[in-house]
């Protein structure tokens, strides 16, 4: 009976763990698979200092959601345009090094 109660422990909290885990899991994935498309695309405001680093949250053919990491925590869409360009669509600073902004996710990557 330990044995069992054991096995059923360890899969519960497996099983926690995989649920906790999958938004950032997720987003690794789309950023590896789709990253190349927003290397940079921050620019497109001219105010945002280069990023560090980004995460593509969302992606689909027409429309993709990646948060950027600079000074600031910006997640920002982008929409496929006439020529198949990524077009920023909205923009939103949800975090930021000189004070809080109107907005805060947690996890980002939700």
């Amino acid at each position: 009976m330990k044995k069992r109660t054991k096995i059923c422990l360890v899969t519960v909290k497996l099983i926690i763990l995989a649920v906790l885990f999958s938004p950032y899991i997720r987003a690794e994935y789309l950023t590896f698979v789709y990253g190349k498309q927003f290397a940079g695309l921050e620019q497109q405001t001219n105010i945002l200092n280069p990023a560090r680093y980004f995460r593509v949250l969302a992606y689909s053919e027409t429309e993709a959601t990646v948060f950027y990491v600079s000074d600031t925590g910006d997640l920002m869409t982008f929409v496929k345009d006439a020529n198949g360009e990524w077009e920023r669509a909205e923009w939103k600073t949800i975090w930021s090094t000189t004070g809080s902004a109107d907005e805060f996710m947690w996890p980002y990557y939700r």
